[in-house]
């Protein structure tokens, strides 16, 4: 083959732009476009005191109102090490971090079989975790099932380099957290082997986000049941584990690790995975480390060679272990995080009670509320599908516009639009605000 010769371009510049991306390097600049709203928002966040024009973020599920107790308690007993700059013992997490994350999940998942730091494996955050299973268990264009609504960021933690398919459960109608929704779920699988997607596991929030609820142990053994008859893995996502709180709702439950359960006398260990990690029930997003738990030996194997592309740093894993050896101080700080999220949560319903806006009841977990603004968007409930998720896009651009951020329906993979996740562990200040120019652009 000949190799073509570009002209001599001394005299007459380039005669193009350059060579072109590859067409995935032009997948990856599409998907990336969303990255420029959030730096309009996080360039210029809001103040009472100091920035009373900014942006007011409650799109983020972050633990603002934690993060000074955080940076208190590692400014008093963090000194730097020359090893913490180093590759240190590995990218799978120090034995010490990990034998400090198994002792805590000990004390309070309460499981029914030990946690084996051996069977603990971290990376940068728990959407590294989720991509390296991905690539672990998944094949290109096989799915994973999800519910709707969802956490927004799984479709890019599975879809986006791993290409798995992210197939959501349909459930208007349906308590997703009863025997009904495993049975949506069952249906969903069907329907999917059918049109030639390859479903490969079920991804359970628990406690769910954006519902902000915890599944009961008999549904979770509904879904280990279900997991076990197609012979498909089960994930499951705690990451909110200890952010639960008191509400005063009947339909509340209160949070039991899958891990407490006998699970192996409905699913083999092999196909039961738990994600957790420091960003959610610590407010450290910032150090970036996730981890998962499993006793499927190959999986650990694989997800290990691919751990050198998802190392966590020296300095975020020795901030971990500090804040998790560290008993006593971590006691008080989860107790003072869920009274501050109870507060939090019962100063959003009365403000949306007081305004005659609906939400989804029984939420006493995370950071947020799921909040029914179909009645404000622009076009009518008779209007078609399409239209009235164009009506919730603009409802949304006008929210940005008066400088107040929420997480839309649409972004959830929510079945109708009109819904959104407001994050409320932040300052009574900053709620009040940002609930103030949600509703001042929802009348309009």
């Amino acid at each position: 083959m000949k190799i073509p010769i570009r002209p001599d371009l001394s005299t007459e510049g380039p005669s193009t732009e350059g060579p072109t991306l590859a067409d995935r390097g032009l997948y990856f600049a599409h998907v990336a476009e969303n990255a420029e709203r959030f730096k309009t928002i996080l360039s210029n966040l809001y103040h009472p005191d100091t920035n009373p024009d900014g942006f007011i973020n409650m799109g983020t599920s972050e633990n603002y109102n934690m993060l000074p107790e955080v940076a208190e308690f590692v400014n008093q007993h963090f000194k730097l090490d020359p090893n913490q700059l180093s590759y240190n013992e590995g990218p799978l997490g120090t034995p010490r971090l990990r034998k400090a994350m198994a002792s805590h999940m000990n004390r309070y998942f309460h499981p029914k079989v030990s946690i084996d730091p051996d069977h603990l494996l971290f990376g940068n955050g728990v959407t590294a975790i989720c991509e390296m299973l991905a690539f672990s268990i998944c094949n290109a264009d096989d799915g994973i099932l999800f519910s709707r609504p969802i956490y927004q960021a799984f479709k890019n933690d599975f879809g986006t380099r791993a290409k798995v398919k992210c197939v959501y459960v349909d459930s208007v109608g349906v308590d997703l957290f009863s025997a009904s929704g495993v049975h949506k779920y069952e249906q969903a699988l069907i329907a999917a082997e059918r049109e030639g997607i390859r479903i490969r596991a079920i991804l359970l929030c628990h406690p769910h986000n954006p519902l902000g609820r915890c599944y009961t142990p008999q549904t979770l053994i509904d879904f280990l049941k279900l997991c076990n008859k197609y012979e498909i893995h089960l994930i499951c996502d705690e990451i909110y584990a200890l952010s639960v709180y008191d509400v005063p709702d009947a339909k509340a439950v209160r949070f039991e690790s899958i891990l407490s359960l006998e699970t192996q006398k409905y699913l083999h260990h092999n196909s039961l995975h738990v994600l957790y990690g420091m960003s959610k029930d610590y407010a450290a997003s910032g150090t970036r480390l996730g981890c998962v738990y499993t006793r499927n030996s190959t999986l650990l194997r694989a997800l290990s060679a691919m751990g050198v592309f998802q190392w966590s740093g020296g300095i975020s894993e020795t901030a971990a272990i500090l804040m998790l050896e560290n008993e006593q101080w971590l006691g008080k700080f989860l107790q003072l995080s869920r009274e501050r999220l109870a507060a939090g949560n019962k100063l959003v319903r009365k403000v949306l009670d007081d305004e005659g806006v609906a939400y989804y009841k029984g939420a006493n977990a995370g950071f947020f509320m799921w909040i029914d603004l179909r009645s404000y968007l622009s076009s009518s409930s008779n209007s078609s599908l399409k239209a009235r998720w164009a009506a919730e896009e603009d409802l949304l651009k006008r929210l940005i516009e008066n400088k107040v951020y929420i997480t839309s329906g649409q972004d959830m993979s929510a079945e109708e639009p009109g819904w959104f996740r407001v994050i409320f562990a932040q300052d009574e200040r900053v709620i009040k605000e940002g609930l103030r120019r949600i509703m001042e652009v929802a009348r309009r």
